[in-house]
């Protein structure tokens, strides 16, 4: 029976310690977190800038052959 109990309270308290790095460290967890989806969103506007620079390139590549 003590087995048991002690057991249960080590499960508890791995338990909480999980949901507490969850919640205030969730990139450790391979969740994402503020960080990481403001890195991403960061990226994705730099890809588009990047992307639409390049087109305006390629039609003034374009323009430049005609």
């Amino acid at each position: 029976m003590e087995l048991i109990l002690s057991m249960s309270i080590f499960f508890v308290i791995i338990t909480m310690i999980f949901v507490a790095v969850a919640v205030f460290l969730p990139e450790w967890m391979g969740i994402t977190g503020k960080k990481a989806k403001k890195i991403i969103e960061e990226q994705q506007s730099t890809h588009s800038e990047q992307h639409s620079a390049s087109s305006d390139e390629s039609k003034a590549d374009d323009d430049q052959k005609h």
